[in-house]
């Protein structure tokens, strides 16, 4: 007997990603099941190539936007990973069963608080990690000589004050790996990008401040590898299967020949 599962995720691409594993699992281990979620157009990209998903319920702002279409569709189960304010709202008009991942357990991991949501139906873990199908690649994001093979350098540190690598070691770093690089990252990271192509002797594209999320997901699918400062987009490069480095306060940073070593590497593999 069939099973319609609507997950409501929250407006946070990394816990989007994160909920992957509940989708895989939910469509897998409860019989019967087929599982939908309702996801901001912005994050789209993320779920939109789910082997596991029947269909997406698109919203622009808000979720209770797809009250109706919700109405009309008359799901069997919500499993609600947002647990706002707003979706509250939503599930007491749909008056539809629901699970919502607890908010305030902040020593568990997220993803284990978002299984628990599925407990009634036996769903654990599978422990594959995340998933994210690769995009198309857009050919006209790129250089046509970048079309051989690339490497995303990502600048966006998530908000955060500083870089664990100074401006001036990652300009070196750059420089070291001798590969052709695609700079992406903010606005405010342009200047910077700029600078890594003025002192690189290989080809640099930067595109901080003029790609979306879609678009820079869409390069990380087709890249031979990443090297990052934000944990989203190393999740985004695990999700993907693709090789990263991801700098982190423990990272070995004093020799970036090493990382530029293996940055070369990634050329010398068959994509």
């Amino acid at each position: 007997m069939e099973a319609r599962f609507v997950i409501l995720h929250p407006d946070d691409p990394a816990e989007i990603l994160l909920a992957t594993p509940l989708i895989r699992c939910i469509r897998t281990q409860v019989e019967g099941a087929l599982v939908y979620s309702a996801v901001k157009k912005e994050h789209l990209w993320l779920l939109s190539s789910n082997p596991f998903l029947e269909e997406l319920f698109v919203y622009q702002e808000k979720p209770d936007e797809l009250l109706e279409d919700l109405r009309n569709f008359l799901p069997d189960y919500l499993i609600d990973l947002d647990g706002s304010r707003i979706t509250r709202r939503l599930k007491g008009q749909l008056k539809v069963l629901d699970f919502t991942i607890n908010r305030l357990n902040f020593w568990e991991p997220w993803s284990q608080r978002a299984f628990k949501t599925g407990k009634l139906f036996d769903v654990t873990d599978d422990g594959k990690g995340s998933q994210l199908i690769a995009a198309p690649l857009d050919t006209e994001l790129l250089p046509s000589d970048f079309l051989d093979g690339y490497l995303i350098l990502s600048l966006d540190n998530a908000g955060k004050s500083k870089r664990l690598l100074t401006d001036e070691q990652i300009i070196e770093l750059a420089v070291l790996t001798e590969k052709p690089i695609v700079v992406t990252g903010n606005s405010g990271d342009r200047d910077l990008a700029n600078r890594i192509g003025q002192a690189s002797g290989c080809a640099v594209f930067p595109t901080c401040g003029d790609l979306t999320y879609s678009q820079i997901g869409s390069l990380l699918s087709h890249a031979r590898g990443s090297i990052v400062f934000n944990a989203f987009w190393d999740q985004v490069a695990a999700a993907l299967g693709k090789e990263t480095f991801f700098i982190t306060e423990n990272s070995t940073l004093s020799d970036r020949k090493d990382i530029a070593l293996w940055a070369r590497s990634l050329f010398n593999i068959q994509p």
